[in-house]
């Protein structure tokens, strides 16, 4: 530590290079261990952290080698401007969230009449994107003599009572003027600047909300502040400041919540579409399958991926055991043509397991499906699959649905209307039906009660099947 020249009779201690090194390293290590966790619940890929990651490197650098130089003295004033507290607090605010989904993340907005294209000026920067995406923070360490500083460069004078109550009635007026934003603080025009980008995304026809991590200002002392906070609050942002925020928990507690469990939303019976049947079956999930000559690019691309991700244990298993399992007569039929067609010897067995066709119990379906497999099958998964027939007048759907309806297929239609009716969750890895949905639905939907319960499994599996022209 070294000590700064006294200050209204205080001598402050500021931190040396080697103290935010030891700080910094922390950081790191926390951010690997995460990285890895991301590996292990295979979200690495979805959950955004490489630019933050990579920003805690390079200060982590800087300060390596400002530790190395021996000159403290010439040293310590880029010591004072390290960027470690701006990423300690990012940091901090990302352990208390849940569902995470990226940090440092940039949105953009479309002007009128502009031409597309992401324009940086028509940006906002986002620290973090929580709460499956309907929650950003932005993070900033102003003061309360900075944001004066910014106040008294711009300019600002205070308006008397008259000016107020005019400005008011011009602003209620037809034609409502933006306000002038050349007057406004940077803190004001960036979040001025969320505000807008968080206006062009929809998650289920919501809009992101947007808190203000402020954790020097200080409220309640300064008049002028204050004014500018209520202004803050006034665009429909949450705010925390010095008398608000809490430190964050421990980091070894905080990993089980930072990722969304997409299954704690699930309903207690599962609706099964015909790519999740084909994948249950196939001995890509199952089986270590060796590339084949007469494998196509898609297949030999499975066994890659299948190495990577062990989608039973990993994936289906989890999403599927405790539940009771259903589906459509149209998605079993699918299903059996396929296999039927093309199936291995091993991917018809597991079919009549899974489907119930040769009248085993339970603990005997179970014994079995262990026997065709590689992986141990979950004591609690309820086999075989309650095939069921969709009532003819579903009367639970909202209007919306009858647009769903006429971008269907009669297979889709039979699956997904089947469980959006009943308000059970349906399982499918068929991303073209879901993003059908979803478009059809920010558009018809008058509010995200109306939406289904539908997961998108991340990753799909075909079956194996056989050599083109081989007959078993």
């Amino acid at each position: 530590m070294t000590d700064t020249p006294p200050a209204n009779g205080h001598t402050r201690i500021l931190p040396t290079a080697s103290d935010l090194l030891t700080r910094c390293q922390l950081l790191l290590d926390e951010l690997e261990t995460f990285k890895e966790y991301l590996k292990t619940r295979k979200q690495d890929s979805s959950v955004e952290i490489a630019h933050f990651r990579n920003t805690v490197k390079s200060e982590h650098r800087t300060l390596s080698r400002l530790a190395d130089n021996e000159d403290v003295e010439a040293t310590q004033h880029t010591v004072n401007s390290s960027n470690l507290p701006f990423l300690e607090q990012v940091w901090g605010v990302v352990k208390g969230q849940t569902g995470l989904q990226a940090m440092q993340k940039r949105f953009y907005w479309q002007e009128a009449g502009q031409k597309r294209g992401m324009k940086k000026r028509n940006s906002a920067l986002v620290d973090i994107v929580a709460g499956d995406g309907l929650e950003w923070f932005k993070v900033s360490l102003l003061t309360n003599n900075r944001l004066l500083f910014d106040k008294a460069k711009q300019g600002w004078e205070d308006a008397s009572s008259s000016e107020e109550e005019e400005d008011e009635e011009e602003q209620t007026q037809h034609g409502k003027k933006e306000e002038d934003e050349d007057n406004d603080v940077p803190l004001v025009k960036m979040t001025k600047d969320l505000v807008r980008a968080a206006r062009e995304v929809k998650i289920r026809t919501r809009s992101p909300t947007i808190t203000l991590v402020l954790p020097k200002l200080r409220e309640g002392e300064v008049a002028e502040i204050d004014k500018i906070l209520d202004q803050l609050r006034a665009l429909g942002v949450r705010l925390i400041t010095s008398t608000s925020i809490s430190p964050p928990p421990p980091f070894d507690t905080v990993m089980p919540h930072l990722l969304t469990n997409p299954f704690a939303s699930f309903t207690p019976t599962l609706n099964i579409d015909c790519t999740i049947l084909l994948a249950l079956v196939s001995d890509f999930s199952h089986c270590s399958v060796t590339t084949e000559p007469w494998f196509h690019r898609a297949l030999t691309r499975q066994v890659e991926i299948e190495d990577e991700e062990n989608l039973l244990p990993n994936l289906l298993y989890p999403a599927l055991a405790n539940a009771e399992l259903v589906c459509t007569d149209e998605a079993a039929k699918r299903m059996r043509e396929i296999v039927d067609t093309i199936g291995t010897i091993g991917e018809k067995t597991r079919t009549k397991l899974f489907m119930g066709d040769n009248g085993l119990s339970h603990a005997d379906v179970l014994e079995e499906l262990a026997r065709q497999s590689r992986f141990p099958v979950p004591a609690t998964l309820k086999l075989p699959i309650t095939i069921i027939t969709p009532s003819e007048h579903q009367h639970s759907l909202p209007e919306s649905a009858k647009a769903v309806k006429k971008h269907l297929t009669n297979i889709n239609q039979s699956v997904f209307l089947h469980g959006w009716d009943q308000g059970i969750t349906t399982i499918t890895s068929n991303r073209t039906v879901v993003k059908q949905i979803e478009n059809v639905l920010a558009k018809e939907a008058g509010g995200e009660e109306e939406w289904p319960r539908v997961w998108l499994c991340p990753t799909a599996r075909s079956l194996v099947g056989k050599e083109k022209g081989r007959r078993d």
